[in-house]
């Protein structure tokens, strides 16, 4: 299953509730302030062992530079929703 996070970590819950839910397969897409994770120490560490996507473009517009997991432009995003199927979105 595709799990989609669009909320800083820092200000919303959905983060830490998705990885609770979270099965060992399943892959998590970050995009908007979401990734804002991928740029920390503590989020690094929970994000371990898990197949991350950042959005590209929202890590750029904050000017931000993921230390974990895979960036993917919308062209990527697109391909990870239609290989998924219906993602689920936090």
């Amino acid at each position: 299953m595709l799990h989609v996070v669009s909320q800083s970590p820092f200000s919303h819950t959905m983060l830490q509730s998705c990885l609770d839910f979270m099965c060992a397969d399943d892959q998590l897409l970050l995009i908007q302030d979401a990734v804002i994770a991928t740029t920390t120490q503590h989020w690094g560490q929970q994000l371990q062992n898990k197949e991350i996507y950042v959005l590209q473009e929202d890590l750029t517009a904050r000017g931000l530079t993921a230390k974990i997991g895979i960036p993917i432009d919308m062209t990527g995003y697109v391909a990870l929703v239609v290989r998924h199927d219906s993602p689920l979105c936090w």
